[in-house]
């Protein structure tokens, strides 16, 4: 019998993450801290519990080679997730050193969450946000790779962005949901 690293307190843990998640999503930028698990493959803390989150078997996922091996694909395939092409990922986790297009990622009826593992939640070039979810501008500063921050310079697709952000660092998540209107500074 293998055991999968999971959450110390299933229902209740999993329901905190979720509610964790949420508030991060709807409050764009706000900082959360996910609870302790342990990790899969080389994924943050944060990421594992967003992939144990949000990723089943109705959710199509795209893993980055530099963070999943075939451990966490099958402790992914354990909750029933399968792993999709990047054009039909719904969930993907990518490592901020990795070459990544984002613009490969081809959101259909429903946006693509993309997990992207940060060396920081700040530090980085400043980001002046606003939309909807906001009662004001808000700035935030993660160390963000050059592909993201091409990608938010250059809006490929047009506001909002078919694409939710959400950046990990060790316990710790940041969103930028497809609503937020994002300039870099």
């Amino acid at each position: 019998m293998t055991l999968i690293a999971s959450f110390s307190h299933s229902f209740a843990d999993s329901q905190r993450a979720f509610r964790l998640i949420l508030k991060a999503i709807s409050e764009p930028g706000v900082r959360v801290a996910l609870p302790q698990i342990p990790v899969w493959g080389n994924a943050s803390p944060a990421a594992t519990a967003i992939l144990m989150t949000l990723v089943d078997r109705e959710t199509p996922f795209w893993l980055d080679s530099s963070l999943g091996d075939e451990a966490m694909l099958e402790k992914l395939q354990r909750f029933g997730a399968r792993t999709a092409a990047r054009a039909d990922a719904a969930v993907a986790l990518l490592h901020s050193a990795s070459d990544m297009a984002i613009e490969a990622f081809s959101p259909g009826d429903a946006p693509t969450t993309m997990i992207i593992e940060v060396p920081a939640l700040s530090g980085g070039l400043t980001l002046r946000l606003s939309g909807p979810h906001l009662r004001e501008p808000r700035a935030v500063a993660p160390k963000l790779p050059k592909a993201v921050l091409h990608y938010l310079r250059e809006r490929v697709h047009s506001y909002p962005q078919p694409i939710d952000l959400i950046f990990t660092c060790g316990d710790s998540m940041m969103a930028l949901p497809h609503t937020t209107n994002v300039v870099v500074c």
